[in-house]
């Protein structure tokens, strides 16, 4: 993944968890975001999601583990997140 495909991708997630995140959390996410922050962007996020048991389609998770590889960053946190329940 290149940079350009990275901040794509990270710019996109707070779309992506907006109705499972706390309004204020949101906000936070979406200026990491917007500044290219996404290591501290993520990491909110996940702290986020942990926090209010929300949870994460497999699909969700494995980008969350894509971003988060991409950056260098540990992957088990988002590897942690609680599945959706079918």
């Amino acid at each position: 993944m290149d940079q350009y495909e990275l901040a794509e991708r990270a710019y996109a997630l707070p779309g992506r968890f907006a109705d499972r995140l706390d309004p204020t959390d949101l906000a936070t996410v979406r200026e990491y975001a917007e500044v290219g922050e996404w290591g501290e962007e993520i990491d909110l996020l996940l702290a986020s999601l942990n926090a209010a048991r929300q949870p994460v389609t497999i699909a969700e998770r494995r980008e969350l583990v894509a971003l988060l590889e991409a950056m260098g960053m540990p992957a088990e946190p988002a590897e942690q997140l609680r599945a959706e329940s079918a």
